[in-house]
């Protein structure tokens, strides 16, 4: 139904939604209801005392994470997924930085990816 081969989920450095669930802020009607799917995903963090930033970018990228194992719950994504003709990808961009980072599925974890190098013709 979808004919997509490859669905991508990418979150974001220093996403204003993920910050205002950490701040506890209302959100607004939208984006406080889309946002209280990240109290599980926050449930499952530790803080670790790191400091918020360090704390931010983990909760916005395993919210990337619960996304893609969020969407495989779905038929329309499952059955697809399982007979290889659909590949979720979950990614990570940090805007101030231009890095990106593509989740590992095995290790769960982001691993920067690495741009094709470049040479002028």
């Amino acid at each position: 139904m979808l004919q997509v081969r490859h669905i991508v989920v990418l979150g974001h450095a220093r996403c204003g939604g993920v910050r205002a669930f950490a701040d506890d802020a209302a959100g607004g009607e939208f984006i406080g209801k889309w946002m209280s799917l990240l109290a599980p995903v926050a449930a499952a963090i530790e803080t670790h005392g790191e400091g918020l930033d360090s704390y931010l970018t983990r909760l916005e990228q395993a919210s990337v994470l619960a996304s893609v194992q969020n969407l495989r719950t779905f038929p329309l994504i499952r059955r697809p997924c399982e007979s290889h003709t659909l590949t979720l990808h979950g990614a990570y961009f940090d805007v101030a930085s231009g890095a990106l980072s593509a989740l590992d599925a095995a290790s769960r974890r982001f691993e920067p990816v690495t741009p094709p190098s470049f040479s002028p013709q």
